[in-house]
């Protein structure tokens, strides 16, 4: 799922501890950097949202 990240977004983020990434999913091999799903990876990874005007969640992201 494509969000728009703005201002609130990012503070309820912060606020909240919102993990959202790879590395903080239960599928996530990262010996191997990719997800043991085999869903790409790219979009996901390493995100930060200070950075970025749009984020893509995954649909079988588990926290881990």
């Amino acid at each position: 799922m494509i969000t728009v990240v703005d201002e609130r977004l990012r503070r309820e983020a912060s606020a909240l501890e919102l993990r959202f990434t790879c590395d903080h999913c239960a599928h996530f091999a990262s010996d191997q950097r990719a997800c043991g799903n085999g869903y790409p990876v790219a979009a996901h990874y390493g995100v930060d949202l200070a950075r970025v005007d749009e984020v893509t969640f995954c649909k079988d992201f588990e926290l881990a």
